[in-house]
């Protein structure tokens, strides 16, 4: 399934403005959880690495959901006792 987030603005409007409009429309349905963080820097044009450094210079958390403690404890586990 492809996604395309389409705007439409008055024709006066600078390519500039146009470009953070987009951005900023994008990263409303990335938060929203509406896209994924691989549609979302598809749609920006950006690698997926990228995206992860517009989200921190924006000071937009990356993680959305709680932590899986479960897992957590599961790596300490493997960490203590020098397994992979």
């Amino acid at each position: 399934m492809e996604t395309k987030v389409t705007l439409e603005v008055p024709e006066d409007v600078s390519e500039e403005a146009r470009r953070r409009a987009h951005q900023a429309a994008v990263l409303a349905l990335w938060k929203e959880d509406a896209i994924s963080t691989g549609v979302a820097a598809a749609e920006l044009e950006l690698t997926h690495h990228d995206f992860l450094d517009l989200l921190a210079s924006e000071g937009i958390p990356v993680v959305r959901r709680s932590p899986n403690l479960q897992r957590i404890k599961e790596a300490q586990r493997k960490l203590a006792n020098n397994r992979p």
